[in-house]
């Protein structure tokens, strides 16, 4: 059997610079199983307009898995428009069942079709391939998984290609709590806010992300001078309408009016929450005025999986400068790379504690990571 603690126990790094550092990663022990979400046509859906929808319903594979596996640490990152996980055989089961769910849940509440793979370790390294991880610390609050090797392509390939897919083999049922949507969408302090993937294409990856990371900085600062979410810019949601996602996911199985009675429940909530921000008034020893740095400081707006991925505000010089040389690299076959370009991002969280554990998974509106990850498959 696995380790169910392998991720728990890794050492984390604390420079998100170390992240090219191909020693601090430790290769994923068999027994574990990897996790492949994504959402059949989802460009389709961006284009008509639903990338909040297809926003949703990737982060919600993830809030149903940590449910199931409950206070099992297990590494996931969010991709726009699905998401990639690892866990141990020992709660392969209630895994499969939260995911079933879910996929019922795109289908039944939002028409998107969610597909869902699970490929065992062994027949990955049976292949040649590995995977190896490490463990990001972002803040107090939150730790990312970091991703490498050419395992996790190959499970994203033979999952697409219709093997190792979910089949309804065990009960679906799954526990949403902790998903909100409940942030307008947060406008660029800048201008522009970029999704951004760059993709090595040597054998030389760790230069070669270091040299992207560099130009990056040379360009755009350090990384609290490119933070897509500026505080000033956060601004819950003031309309039912925007509440529609969260309430069609956390009150999926209730009545048509207990889902109306729940979007004004969530809708009370954002404005007397909204007022308390704005005050000195404190609850549970903390001024609630303090919750967005808590935020601020736990969301996913760069992170690795096996290609580097950024969510960055910025100006249009800015873009244009890192565009030109992002393209001589492309050209000196270097790198592949994806860029979108919108005025804003948005925003879906996992609260697990108000004050503490959670994650903020942030993309670029109007298409994001999706978007980019298009574009970059065309340059491959």
């Amino acid at each position: 059997m696995a380790n169910p603690d392998f991720y728990a126990q890794l050492p984390a790094i604390t420079k998100f610079s170390d992240i090219t550092n191909l020693q601090k990663y430790t290769k994923v022990p068999n027994g574990w199983h990897v996790i492949i979400t994504d959402i059949k046509d989802s460009t389709k859906a961006i284009e008509a307009g639903r990338y909040k929808d297809v926003n949703t319903i990737g982060a919600s594979s993830i809030i149903a898995v940590l449910n199931a596996v409950q206070k099992l640490d297990i590494p996931f990152v969010f991709g726009g428009d699905g998401a990639t996980m690892i866990v141990p055989e020992e709660v392969l089961e209630t895994t499969k069942s939260a995911l079933l769910a879910t996929k019922q849940l795109a289908t039944e509440m939002f028409k998107l079709d969610l597909r869902v793979g699970i490929v065992p370790i062994e027949i990955i390294t049976k292949k040649g391939y590995e995977i190896k991880i490490a463990k990001f610390r972002a803040s107090a609050n939150y730790n990312q998984a970091m991703f490498t090797g050419k395992g996790l392509a190959y499970a994203e390939k033979i999952v697409k290609e219709g093997k190792y897919e979910l089949k309804m083999d065990v009960l679906p049922k799954a526990n949403y709590e902790g998903l909100e949507c409940r942030w307008q969408d947060i406008y660029s302090p800048y201008g522009e806010t970029i999704s951004l993937i760059i993709k090595s294409t040597t054998k030389r990856e760790s230069e070669t992300y270091k040299k992207a990371l560099a130009l990056i900085k040379k360009i755009y600062g350090d990384e609290q001078d490119f933070h897509p979410i500026a505080e000033e810019k956060l601004h819950l949601a003031i309309t039912g309408k925007q509440l529609d996602n969260e309430t069609k996911v956390r009150a999926w199985k209730k009545s048509k009016f207990m889902k109306a009675v729940h979007r004004a429940y969530l809708k009370a909530v954002c404005f007397v929450a909204t007022r308390m921000m704005k005050s000195k008034i404190t609850a549970r020893d903390f001024n609630l005025k303090m919750y967005k740095q808590i935020l601020l400081a736990t969301t996913d707006y760069k992170k690795f999986d096996n290609a580097l991925r950024l969510v960055m505000a910025g100006n249009t010089e800015q873009r244009r400068k890192l565009t030109l040389e992002l393209e001589k690299m492309r050209k000196k076959k270097q790198i592949v790379y994806g860029i979108h370009v919108t005025d804003r991002a948005l925003m879906t969280c996992l609260v697990f504690e108000r004050y503490g554990k959670q994650v903020h998974f942030v993309d670029g509106a109007d298409g994001g990571y999706a978007r980019a990850a298009k574009q970059m498959k065309e340059q491959s």
